[in-house]
């Protein structure tokens, strides 16, 4: 049997400051209650054999940018073809599977660059880390590549990130609206951020205009007071519970 839902205004959490990644938080905004299955009680997603696979695919793809900075050049297919056999790393994938998801990588990555080629001479830093600080938490968050000279102008930043999905119920748009914020009180020049879809090869503008990203941040400091005050609420819905993997041991699941 699982734990009750906590009563409204416990808590136990201390004064301290709120430290949450950016990861976290999003599932805390999608579902409290899932939150605190996964990371308040230790319950464990299912083991399936595409987990870790879209970090495999971030990390072909920090891999490609680095091998650009190093050399100049775009890694050859022979290249690829070593990067893929050593670096393609999914633990719970059998050999089949493994193969399969491989391939898919792989051939996301080839689309990759040969429809955004130029965005590697205009690389600043790949998987740059951002921390935004507000009065009683800090989010913390890594960007997968940001770009220089957006619009054409040095020192002129623009953040990308990659996503080997882009569902609905998933709101993109709030953490790159975070990571603008971070990196302009850090006195950076950010001027764009990009959701990169990559199974449809596109790139989708996001808004990080200065009101935006306030309305963002206020968002942010809401959950964060929700947070502390043990607020666990469960927040059902078809679409949200159909893609959780906290599903299973979830006894407020929409059906």
């Amino acid at each position: 049997m699982l734990p009750p839902t906590p009563d409204e205004g416990s808590s136990d959490l201390d004064a301290d400051r709120v430290t949450l990644s950016f990861s976290e938080l999003a599932v805390f905004l999608r579902c409290p209650y899932a939150f605190r299955l996964r990371h308040r009680l230790g319950f464990q997603p299912q083991i399936a054999p595409e987990l870790g696979y879209g970090k495999a695919v971030h990390h072909a793809l920090r891999q490609v940018a680095e091998h650009y900075q190093r050399t100049g050049t775009v890694p050859s297919r022979a290249e690829l073809d070593v990067m893929f056999t050593e670096g393609f790393f999914l633990p719970y994938a059998n050999k089949p599977a493994h193969r399969q998801l491989k391939n898919a990588a792989r051939r996301l990555v080839n689309r990759y660059i040969e429809a955004y080629s130029d965005d590697f001479d205009r690389i600043w830093e790949v998987e740059r880390p951002f921390e935004l600080h507000l009065d009683d938490a800090v989010i913390s968050g890594r960007a997968d590549v940001i770009l220089d000279r957006e619009g054409g102008h040095i020192h002129a930043l623009a953040l990308v990130d990659y996503k080997t999905s882009t569902r609905r119920e998933y709101d993109f748009d709030l953490q790159l609206q975070v990571y603008a914020n971070a990196g302009r009180r850090e006195g950076l020049d950010v001027r764009g951020a990009y959701v990169h879809d990559l199974n449809e090869a596109d790139r989708i503008p996001v808004d990080i205009e200065e009101a935006t990203v306030e309305t963002a941040e206020e968002g942010v400091r809401e959950a964060i007071s929700r947070y502390r005050e043990s607020d666990f609420a469960p927040t059902p819905s078809r679409s949200v519970c159909g893609e959780c993997d906290m599903r299973p041991v979830c006894r407020f699941r929409a059906e």
